[in-house]
């Protein structure tokens, strides 16, 4: 996980670096972390999108959280109204695309909720026969829980 971690911060630093001694006006550094952050933006609303397939696939919802969906639309909507006020395009591209990945996500799992199996509402206890002795056609059986 440090791995990980270290490899973030070098990325950091080499795009800091990269954009100081590259660019040198505020409107092209401004530009090239812009477009940066509409990539990755745009890749972590995307993400949560790679289990749509086995939902579908499944007809289940089972892997796919709902409160995380809702929060993905909520916190694109949030970042779209505020990047519209401000009208920053850099802003306003990956937290609008992230509004209706969200929305895709919500309505899917409105749409399979349904036919996904409950947890726990067929339970099958185990049996145990204790006694098998046969009278008159009938088989004593002891159910342990």
């Amino acid at each position: 996980m440090l791995g990980v971690l270290a490899i973030e911060a070098a990325f950091m630093a080499a795009v800091v670096a990269g954009v100081l001694v590259g660019a040198h006006t505020h409107e092209k550094r401004s530009m090239i972390v812009g477009i940066l952050c509409v990539i990755f933006g745009s890749i972590m609303y995307a993400s949560p999108l790679t289990i749509m397939g086995k939902v579908i696939r499944t007809k289940s919802v089972e892997y796919m959280p709902f409160f995380l969906s809702l929060v993905n639309f909520l916190n694109g909507l949030c970042w779209t109204g505020y990047a519209l006020i401000k009208f920053d395009i850099y802003i306003t591209i990956p937290n609008a695309l992230g509004t209706i990945f969200g929305l895709i996500q919500l309505i899917l799992y409105f749409y399979y909720y349904k036919s996904t199996p409950k947890k726990g509402t067929n339970v099958e206890l185990p049996t145990v026969l204790t006694k098998n002795t046969v009278t008159s056609g009938n088989v004593s059986v002891t159910v342990e829980k």
